[in-house]
């Protein structure tokens, strides 16, 4: 009787336990599970906090033209000058800076611009002369452009194996509503306040935002030891090479990359798209002005376009993963230019806010795509040189259209020569677009043929394979 009520008490003991161990296991299971949100959308997340703090004060250039010439007496083309200088300047560096990502990644990247970030809005807030607005919109506030656009972009490639469209959609859309926003800020803040009181109050608190959310960016998954959305890419990991070998590696995909014509379209495509829509974002609220609209009616002109520009800054990318980016982004160069020829007989507010809506769309679909179509055309791989080399080609038609309507109107009076420019960069883009190869295949299948054998992921085929 004993030995049976100590074999069920042996019994319960056990049962315990083994409760108590897998009691255990579920709630080391739950520890180590991962969380559900992707580390990859949090730094789509952060992305947009950069884009709407640093990115968004030199697309509100247009805004700032009026009340600096009533300020200080600076004709449109010696200060549509800055604007120039900043996207000369943003071209410049491009590819150095997408060399700078490849390397060492985009967190330090993006500390440097936030730093310029600082550097320029003080400077502005403290100008007295036109060339310190050279200064500060041209060298500092280009070089952080330049830094959010080569380095976010780049990054976000890295981050998703599926779904790039998506995420790209959603960081191309902050570059719309961050200008919206700071342009309808900026103008308020002008009415009611100076030139200095808006920009140390936009140079201090966008820069505090900024350097919060660099703080928790990260360049790669690896730096967090995780996958990139979608699993692990194809093929071998960088980072299973040796720096020299990843930097011998960088090197010779991207030589090869450029050695297609697809690349330098893209560069070409690039400028005439922002040459086009330079030139619109620049001149809107003088063109409205000049048509009798009020300050800061103009200035919401310009917000609006932005606005709505994000709604395509999303779904472009989108469509484009689903659709083919070629035909996509013909059809959005083609949406941009035409929108242009409004403005022949837009001279009520309504109208001009009818334009914005209309040019908006295609404004925000002409540079959407690029990673999609880069992405297409490369393979997966590191691709920040040759994003650099396409956003210098973006910055150079930014500074052509930013500066040239100036120097028409100085010429002619009037911003006829200007508006026809717009539509005609535009649409050569579209054709350049369709002579492009089709995106079915991927160009630079053999890029590792170049590579010393110490750097090739895969051996060669060998005759014998044929």
């Amino acid at each position: 009787m004993l030995s049976g009520r100590v074999s069920l008490a042996t019994v319960r003991f056990i049962s315990a336990s083994n409760c108590l161990h897998h009691l255990g296991l579920s709630f080391t299971k739950m520890r180590m599970r991962r969380p559900k949100i992707h580390y990859a959308w949090i730094i789509i997340g952060l992305s947009v906090l950069l884009y709407l703090g640093g990115g968004s004060i030199p697309q509100a250039f247009g805004v700032v033209i009026l009340p600096l010439q009533d300020e200080y007496g600076w004709s449109q083309g010696s200060i549509t000058l800055a604007y120039g200088i900043s996207a000369i300047m943003s071209a410049v560096l491009a590819p150095i800076i997408g060399i700078a990502t490849d390397r060492y990644g985009g967190r330090p990247v993006l500390i440097i611009g936030v730093v310029c970030f600082f550097i320029g809005t003080a400077i502005s807030a403290m100008a007295t002369d036109v060339w310190h607005i050279w200064v500060a919109y041209g060298i500092f506030l280009g070089t952080t452009q330049s830094c959010l656009n080569v380095a976010l972009i780049t990054t976000a490639t890295y981050w998703f194996r599926e779904k790039l469209g998506v995420g790209v959609g959603l960081l191309q859309c902050a570059q719309g509503i961050g200008p919206a926003g700071t342009t309808l800020l900026i103008g308020i803040l002008l009415a009611n306040y100076d030139w200095r009181v808006a920009f140390w109050t936009l140079g201090i608190g966008c820069g505090i935002v900024m350097s919060i959310t660099v703080y928790f960016f990260r360049s790669r998954p690896s730096d967090i030891g995780i996958d990139p959305f979608g699993g692990a890419f194809t093929g071998t990991r960088n980072e299973q090479f040796s720096r020299e070998i990843r930097m011998v590696r960088d090197k010779v995909r991207a030589a090869s990359i450029q050695s297609t014509a697809a690349f330098w379209k893209l560069v070409m495509i690039h400028y005439l798209g922002c040459a086009s829509h330079a030139i619109v974002i620049v001149y809107i609220v003088p063109i409205a002005v000049l048509a009798g609209v009020g300050p800061v009616a103009a200035a919401g002109v310009l917000s609006t376009l932005a606005l709505v520009s994000g709604l395509t800054r999303f779904l472009t990318p989108v469509l484009a993963d689903s659709l083919g980016p070629r035909g996509t982004m013909a059809v959005m160069y083609v949406l941009q230019g035409l929108p242009v020829l409004m403005l022949f007989w837009t001279h009520d507010t309504w109208t001009f806010y009818l334009f914005a809506v209309v040019f908006g769309i295609g404004y925000g679909g002409e540079g959407s795509a690029f990673p999609i179509i880069n992405r297409r055309y490369y393979g997966e791989g590191s691709l920040g040189r040759s994003f650099g080399w396409q956003l210098s080609g973006a910055m150079l038609g930014m500074a052509t259209g930013g500066w040239i309507g100036g120097v028409l109107f100085g010429f002619f009076g009037d911003y006829v020569l200007t508006i026809s420019l717009s539509v005609a960069t535009s649409l050569v883009g579209a054709i350049i677009i369709m002579s492009m190869d089709n995106t079915d295949r991927v160009l630079i299948l053999d890029w590792e043929e170049n590579l010393p054998p110490e750097a090739r992921s895969t051996p060669l085929p060998s005759l014998a394979d044929d």
